[in-house]
C-alpha cells in the first residue's frame, strides 16, 4: 500500500488474485507491461506497454498514468482505489508511482523512492529509470536529491541509501 485506501503496488500475481482485489476493494488495476487474468467484474483495467530497459522513455508513460491514477481516484465517489503492478512489481510500476508521488504529492525522488521502498523492499528501477526521473525533479523543484544512478543490491544497503530526513518538498 502506497496510500493508504487508494494507492497499491505489487506484481502479476497480486493483480491476477480475485480474494487480493476483493479484500482491498481494488476497483482499478492499472498494468505497466503486462495484463492480469483472469479479470474482475467490477474492477476496470488499464494498459500501458513500457519494456524493462534502460532505452525505454519512462516520462511519456508516466504523464498517462498519472492521468489514470488520477481518474481512478476521483471514481466510486472520490473513494477510488487502484492497485499499479509490472510482472515482478519492482521495476516498471514503482517507477510510475515514484513518479506520481513527486509530481502529484510533492515528494522529492529520494523521498518519493524511500517512500515506496519502503511499502515494497523489493524495489529497484533499472539505472535508465532513475536517470529518467533526475529530470522532472530538477524541473519541478530544481533540485537533485538521489546521486546514485542505481539502487543497491543488498537490502541493508539498499534501506541505508535513504536512511537520512530528505522529506517532501514544500511550495511556498
Amino acid at each position: 500500500m502506497i496510500i493508504p485506501s487508494a494507492i497499491y503496488l505489487g506484481p502479476y500475481s497480486s493483480a491476477s488474485s480475485i480474494s487480493f482485489l476483493t479484500t482491498h476493494s481494488l476497483n482499478h488495476i492499472l498494468s505497466i507491461g503486462i495484463t492480469p487474468l483472469p479479470k474482475v467484474d467490477g474492477v476496470i483495467y488499464h494498459r500501458l506497454a513500457l519494456n524493462d530497459s534502460v532505452m525505454s522513455s519512462i516520462i511519456s508513460t508516466m504523464d498517462s498514468a498519472i492521468n489514470i491514477i488520477n481518474d481512478a481516484l476521483k471514481s466510486n465517489q472520490g473513494c477510488g482505489r487502484i492497485l499499479i503492478h509490472c510482472l515482478a512489481g519492482a521495476f516498471h510500476s514503482p517507477t510510475v508511482v515514484v513518479g506520481y508521488l513527486m509530481k502529484e504529492q510533492g515528494m522529492s525522488l529520494k523521498a518519493a523512492l524511500r517512500h515506496v521502498v519502503q511499502a515494497r523492499l523489493q524495489v529497484s528501477p533499472n539505472h535508465g529509470f532513475l536517470e529518467q526521473l533526475k529530470t522532472p525533479e530538477q524541473e519541478l523543484y530544481g533540485i537533485l536529491t538521489l546521486e546514485v544512478n542505481a539502487l543497491p543490491h543488498r537490502e541493508v544497503d539498499h534501506l541505508a541509501l535513504f536512511n537520512d530526513s530528505a522529506d517532501a518538498i514544500t511550495t511556498g
